[in-house]
């Protein structure tokens, strides 16, 4: 157990170098996409499992989370970025060009809930790691519920989306591990001494996700014209700024806590890309839906280290 244990406190180090290398691989090979896109389910299961049974349900409600600052948080996630996201496609996807696949990605992704590691992120920042997982835990619970709904709202005009597959997807795939796992957690305390293990297990199950985002991007590459390319790259860069900016803008103004801050940042700007192409598989749409989510991804997983490097330089300034 001691070599396992050690195996996976490497692998937790290592893990910006390892979603790196998967990246170039999968940028380099389109064997991602050919044999793993297919079944991307099964990764996306292992990862809302691993991530369900690091918490119990008592951990959402412990003492000093706000339960307010968790719904304005979601409310921001749900509602603002998927309607980031339709002007954005309606911008670049439908007036300057006709791409409702990429229009259509644009919004799903938007309508995603937060990315398993920001936890990670918050606790490297100093943040409110208990509010910070909390948040991701309910985000992950709604959005089998809230997700189609935006994304029937926001992007039925361009794609005739299965939308009753889309909220199987999201509850079998998304929710019903992380609950299960959550579950297990509470009746089996014991599980807590694993936690380093189950992190390491939800980055191994992450890291072919990663390859399939670089694959899609180089596939979008070779067949689009520079000026496509450029529409997409710039229509996700707006929409991650933009999340960025109502990450920092929303406690400021109602005056958080400084320490929610990355809560609020990392939460609204780190979509899960993972399920997101998951919902693409699942419910047969073209990989080419996947482009936006790709891009936005490699825009996130670049500057994740950035703000976390920034927040801790800036805590230990003012100390």
């Amino acid at each position: 157990m001691q070599i396992v244990e050690y195996i996976s406190r490497l692998i937790v180090r290592r893990a910006v170098w390892l979603v790196l290398c998967s990246l170039v691989l999968g940028f380099f090979s389109n064997i991602s996409l050919a044999y793993l896109l297919p079944i991307i389910p099964v990764f996306l299961v292992g990862m809302m499992g691993s991530a369900g049974l690091m918490i119990t349900m008592r951990d959402l409600f412990r003492s000093g989370i706000r339960i307010s600052k968790i719904s304005i948080i979601l409310a921001s996630q749900f509602i603002l970025s998927p309607s980031v996201g339709f002007v954005l496609a309606l911008i670049f996807f439908n007036l300057i060009s006709d791409l409702p696949n990429l229009a259509l990605g644009q919004v799903l992704h938007g309508a995603m809930p937060s990315e398993q590691t920001t936890p990670v992120w918050i606790r490297l920042t100093g943040g409110n790691t208990a509010l910070g997982i909390a948040t991701l835990m309910l985000s992950t619970i709604a959005s089998p519920f809230v997700s189609p709904m935006m994304v029937l709202v926001f992007a039925g005009r361009w794609v005739n989306l299965d939308y009753i597959s889309m909220f199987e997807s999201l509850l079998l795939s998304v929710m019903l591990p992380v609950v299960v796992g959550s579950f297990i957690r509470s009746k089996h305390n014991a599980i807590a001494r694993y936690d380093n293990v189950l992190s390491a297990t939800s980055i191994l199950f992450a890291l072919p996700t990663v390859a399939i985002v670089g694959a899609l991007a180089a596939s979008f590459l070779s067949i689009q014209p520079l000026s496509i390319v450029l529409l997409a790259v710039i229509a996700s860069l707006a929409h991650f700024v933009s999340t960025l900016i109502a990450g920092l803008a929303i406690p400021k103004i109602l005056r958080w806590d400084a320490l929610d801050v990355p809560v609020s940042i990392y939460n609204l700007s780190m979509k899960e890309f993972t399920v997101t192409l998951g919902v693409i598989t699942i419910t047969g749409l073209e990989p080419e839906v996947g482009v936006p989510a790709s891009i936005y991804g490699m825009m996130h997983m670049a500057s994740a280290p950035i703000i976390a490097r920034w927040f801790y330089s800036t805590r230990k300034n003012t100390s």
